[in-house]
């Protein structure tokens, strides 16, 4: 498993920081990587995708550049048109507001703010709470530590 060999420098005391703390798997290379390999599985992807990318885009520092990765990022996630398999779910007021800001003289790095709060949102109550059961997490952290783990996320059953 290509996921397994990536991550086989993290353990159990990696996997509970995750299992504690979504920013801390998005903040973890390990963490990420092996997250970013569960949605893969499941052909739910796109969320992280679009996180990631406007990640990348509010590093950004040239305003010329950043107005062509935000007009990038809106056709590929958020229009009518964009891949089936990419496009993010939002409603029609964050779309809106979202595309205002893309479509202003010069976009800076929080014109995706709310369209990531609300997609960043949408993973940790969906996706990351699966991600957290998946055998893909398990494998990190052995039976005894994944009691421990339990405590610490109320969410979980």
């Amino acid at each position: 498993m290509l996921a397994w060999t990536r991550i086989t420098s993290a353990g159990p005391a990696d996997a509970q920081k995750w299992a504690e703390s979504f920013t801390a798997l998005l903040s973890s290379k390990h963490g990420s990587s092996l997250y970013h390999s569960f949605l893969r599985g499941e052909f739910s992807n796109e969320n992280l995708e679009f996180w990631l990318a406007v990640e990348d885009y509010k590093h950004s520092t040239k305003p010329k550049d950043m107005a062509a990765k935000a007009q990038q990022i809106y056709k590929d996630f958020l229009t009518v048109q964009a891949s089936k398999k990419q496009q993010v779910n939002l409603d029609a007021e964050t779309r809106a507001m979202t595309l205002a800001n893309v479509q202003s003289d010069s976009p800076d790095q929080h014109a995706f703010d709310q369209a990531q709060r609300k997609i960043q949102h949408m993973m940790e109550r969906d996706s990351y709470q699966r991600f957290l059961k998946s055998d893909l997490f398990l494998q990190v952290v052995n039976a005894k530590n994944w009691k421990r783990l339990l405590s610490f996320s109320p969410s979980l059953p």
